[in-house]
């Protein structure tokens, strides 16, 4: 989907999403159901919720340390945003400026499945459901545990649901001291960053182990004008045996091409991941032709590249703390950009043809098992994902709150003789500045791209 037809689409879906809302309005259906509009979201108010919140904050001991936990949390993954954002700035810096305009456009930013291309419908909301509610509900302990008032619970939708709120006594948590405020901002995210890991968890510890690579060699890319690409072969097919020999790997491969000879005749069975099987004759090639390297004179030559990347996913799949920070960040929560924009993704067809399922998960049908890996690999990335924007320390998110009673607390020892009221003014001016500073990190990429765009054009 390209720009302008991805600026159509959404401007169709939110004007019909308003027509809906107004007709609804004019029948009085808003009074009715305690719905109001918050701006251009929809927002649904109730009291419902207020005594399960009481209940489930009982184990008070064990929320007030998940909630401390949280600040020093909150806080990591701030900072850690802020150094991915201005390591984000630093890569577009190098990037030249007619590519710019090629970088990901409005579409990606959109959190709405269908008009975002790397959001699939269902696993987004149930994803994102499971994200605003326990995101909300751990705002909801802390304020019982602060003794701050709760006056309602909400879900605030725009097409569809993309938060949900409890409602504090803003009066009472104005008038908090700073640490329990701090630990009601820090528990929404927290809470988020805790699922995402239970989820990483349970993919990678409980059901990938169940999942082995396939034999054969998996071809990435064909030469044009090989003796492959004379016999059809795409990119991921599967080589499983050359000239009666078993492929079983990537190693295989090439050690049985090396002992090959230019214009040799030789049977080579492969299969699409869709389980299309081929077997087919080819004279091979020299190898000297396409390399130009003295070494290669006389050796034959398929005109196919090979990867293991299908392999090394799964390695990170089930070891993703063994790979650093970035390496996790890119090839595991990327997974989805990587579908998008390479093509490839290892949790989607026709990708998941070529794993094995062995093991106690084996009885399962395999799109029934995938199906269970990408529900809690959604849970985990749209977690993953609210949690860590919220906090950036923008505010109204969760982040900017917290690090302006943290810049407040800092501030009130360093200048205990200033008055309250100029206190305060230093702290919103510091507040301000990083909130600008953050956003302008944040919409960087959009702003560049669409300045290229005008241009370049």
């Amino acid at each position: 989907m390209d720009d302008l037809t991805g600026w159509l689409l959404a401007i169709a879906i939110i004007s019909l999403y308003f027509a809906i809302l107004l007709f609804l309005k004019r029948r009085d259906l808003f009074e009715r159901y305690n719905l109001s509009f918050y701006g251009p979201l929809l927002m649904w108010k109730t009291k419902k919720g207020k005594k399960f919140i009481r209940k489930i904050a009982k184990p008070k001991r064990f929320w007030n340390g998940f909630a401390m936990l949280g600040i020093v949390i909150s806080f990591v993954a701030m900072f850690f945003m802020l150094w991915l954002l201005v390591e984000n700035l630093s890569i577009l810096q190098h990037i030249p400026k007619k590519e710019l305009q090629n970088l990901p456009g409005i579409n990606m930013v959109i959190a709405l499945p269908g008009i975002n291309p790397i959001l699939p419908v269902g696993y987004t909301i149930v994803g994102l459901a499971i994200a605003i509610v326990v995101h909300e509900f751990s705002h909801g302990i802390q304020c019982v545990l602060g003794k701050i008032k709760i006056k309602s619970l909400g879900i605030i939708a725009f097409i569809i649901p993309i938060g949900a709120f409890v409602e504090p006594d803003e009066d009472e948590l104005k008038n908090a001291d700073s640490k329990r405020r701090m630990k009601v901002f820090a528990a929404g995210p927290t809470m988020n960053l805790f699922v995402s890991f239970l989820c990483v968890i349970m993919v990678s510890f409980v059901l990938f182990p169940s999942v082995q690579p396939s034999d054969g060699a998996v071809v990435f890319y064909v030469i044009e004008d090989s003796p492959a690409h004379e016999i059809g072969m795409k990119s991921w097919q599967v080589i499983t045996e050359i000239d009666g020999r078993e492929i079983k790997d990537y190693n295989d491969f090439y050690s049985v091409m090396h002992s090959t000879t230019a214009g040799e005749n030789i049977s080579i069975s492969y299969h699409s991941l869709d389980g299309k099987y081929y077997t087919k004759y080819v004279v091979l090639a020299d190898k000297y032709n396409f390399t130009n390297e003295s070494k290669d004179a006389g050796i034959g030559f398929l005109g196919v590249g090979i990867t293991d990347v299908l392999e090394r996913d799964l390695e990170l799949f089930k070891n993703p703390f063994e790979e650093s920070p970035k390496d996790f960040l890119i090839r595991y929560y990327g997974a989805p950009f990587m579908g998008f924009f390479v093509g490839y993704s290892p949790l989607k067809e026709p990708f998941t043809s070529y794993y094995k399922i062995e093991g106690i998960f084996s009885v399962l049908p395999s799109d029934v098992f995938w199906g269970i890996v990408n529900t809690f690999y959604w849970i985990f990335w749209l977690n993953f994902t609210v949690g860590l924007f919220n906090v950036l320390p923008i505010i109204p998110f969760d982040g900017g709150y917290i690090l302006q009673d943290g810049v407040k607390e800092g501030i009130k020892r360093l200048t205990r003789k200033i008055t309250e009221e100029r206190r305060g003014k230093i702290v919103k001016a510091i507040m301000t500045a990083i909130s600008i500073m953050t956003l302008f990190l944040v919409l960087a990429p959009l702003i560049l791209k669409y300045l290229a765009m005008l241009l370049f054009s």
